[in-house]
C-alpha cells in the first residue's frame, strides 16, 4: 500500500503509540481527584500544556484541551452568536456550519484564484456589528497558506475577535499566536502523527467564551469532561517529534512533491495544480484532471495499492461536490475530476513514481472508455 492522504489523517508514530500505551497503565487515575495517585495524570496534563503553549507562543493557562479541531471551531464560533460573522468560503465544514448556526449573520468571503482569502476582500466585509472573523491556516484540500498575519493586524486594529483554524498547518509550519494576532486558534493531534480524541483551542487570555459543554468545570470552566489523558499525552509526544524536524520534513515534502509533479505532468501535460501560485503546504496537491471522476479515480487508484481522495475526508462519502473547489472558480464538471495527493513522513520518492504513473494510466484508461462512447 501506498498511502498519500495525509492530510486526511496520519499513521500514529510509534513513539506516540507506546507513551499513549504507557499512560493508559500508569497514569489511568481521574486528574481531578485530590489524592495523591492522580498527580501523575496532572504532571501529564502540564506538561502537555507547556508543550503546545511554548510551541504556539502562548501561556499554559490559554490552552483548552478538547477532542477535536471540529469541537474547538464549534466552541470559538460561539464567540458570534446572534452577531455578524466574517468566514472564508475555503474554510473547513466545521467552521462553516458552526458560523451559520451561531452566528445572526454570516459574509462568506470569496477567495481569489489561488483559493486565498484576502484581507481587503475581509475588511470590505466588516461592520460595527461583527463579532468574530475565521480564516485558517492553511487549506485542507488545496495546501493554500491565508494570509493569517495580514488578517491579524487587520482584526487587531478594529477590535475584531480572530478566529484561525491552523488544524491542517500544525507541526508542518511556525505558528506564533503573538505575531498571528489570532484570539482563537485550533489544533489536532491526529494530523501529526497522534492520536484521534485529542485537540486543542487557544483562547486568548481575557476573552469571553462561553463553553460549549457543561459539566464539572475542567479546562479553567471551558471545557467539562475529564480529560482524555492518555489522548493528551499522545498530541504532546507527537507535537515535539514534529517541532524537532519541522524544517527538514519541509523540504523534503517539497523535493517529493516537485518530483511526482514532474512526472505526472510528463504522463498527462494537461494536469493543473490548483493554488500552484499560492504559498502552499508543499505535502499537500489537489490535482485537476479534467474527464476524469474523481471518485472513479479513488477507487481506481485503491484497486492498484494507492490510496489518494476526492478532497477532504470528512465529506469523502458525500455526493456533494468540494465547496473548496467551486469557491475557486471551477465548473461543477472540473470540482468533481480532482484528487487529493498529501504527503507523509514514511514516503519515498520511488511511491511517488509508482504513484504518477498509476495515475497517468487510470486517466488514460477512462478517457480511452468516455471516448468509445
Amino acid at each position: 500500500m501506498i498511502y498519500l492522504d495525509h492530510a486526511a489523517t496520519t499513521p500514529p508514530d510509534a513513539t506516540v503509540v507506546r507513551a499513549v500505551a504507557d499512560c493508559m497503565a500508569s497514569a489511568w487515575h481521574n486528574p481531578g481527584a485530590a489524592y495523591s495517585a492522580s498527580e501523575a495524570a496532572r504532571r501529564i496534563l502540564r506538561l502537555a500544556r507547556q508543550t503546545v503553549a511554548g510551541m504556539l507562543n502562548a501561556r499554559p493557562q490559554e490552552v483548552l484541551f478538547t477532542a477535536s479541531g471540529t469541537e474547538g471551531n464549534n466552541q470559538a464560533l460561539t464567540l458570534a452568536k446572534g452577531g455578524h460573522a466574517i468566514v472564508g468560503a475555503v474554510e473547513h465544514a466545521s467552521v462553516l456550519k458552526a458560523a451559520r448556526r451561531h452566528a445572526g449573520e454570516v459574509t462568506v468571503i470569496p477567495p481569489d484564484g489561488n483559493g486565498r482569502t484576502q484581507p481587503e476582500a475581509v475588511e470590505r466585509a466588516l461592520r460595527p456589528d461583527t463579532r468574530l472573523i475565521c480564516v485558517q491556516y492553511a487549506n485542507n484540500e488545496t495546501g493554500a497558506l491565508q494570509p493569517v498575519a495580514e488578517i491579524g493586524a487587520l482584526a487587531r486594529s478594529r477590535r475584531v475577535p480572530f478566529l484561525c483554524d491552523a488544524v491542517q498547518a500544525f507541526g508542518k509550519a511556525p505558528i506564533d499566536v503573538r505575531a498571528l494576532n489570532v484570539d482563537l486558534l485550533t489544533l489536532s493531534a491526529h494530523k501529526l502523527y497522534g492520536p484521534r480524541g485529542a485537540g486543542c483551542l487557544f483562547v486568548r487570555q481575557g476573552l469571553p467564551l462561553t463553553p460549549l459543554i457543561d459539566g464539572g468545570g475542567q479546562e479553567f470552566g471551558l471545557r467539562s469532561g475529564t480529560e482524555n489523558v492518555p489522548a493528551i499525552e499522545g498530541m504532546r509526544v507527537a507535537a515535539e517529534l514534529a517541532a524537532s524536524d519541522m524544517e527538514a520534513r519541509a523540504e523534503r515534502e517539497k523535493a517529493l512533491a516537485a518530483g511526482f509533479l514532474a512526472r505526472l505532468r510528463a504522463l498527462v501535460p494537461s494536469c493543473r495544480l490548483l493554488a500552484e501560485n499560492a504559498p502552499r503546504l508543499p505535502g499537500v496537491m489537489a490535482l485537476l484532471l479534467s474527464g476524469l471522476q474523481s471518485e472513479q479515480a479513488v477507487a481506481d487508484l485503491d484497486l492498484m495499492g494507492i490510496q489518494v481522495s476526492a478532497g477532504a475526508a470528512c465529506s469523502a462519502r458525500s455526493e456533494h461536490v468540494s465547496h473548496v473547489y467551486r469557491a475557486m472558480g471551477l465548473e461543477e464538471k472540473d470540482a468533481r475530476c480532482v484528487i487529493r495527493v498529501s504527503l507523509g513522513r514514511e514516503n519515498t520518492s520511488e511511491e511517488m513514481a509508482i504513484a504518477a504513473a498509476a495515475i497517468a494510466k487510470v486517466y488514460g484508461k477512462r478517457c480511452e472508455q468516455s471516448d468509445n462512447f
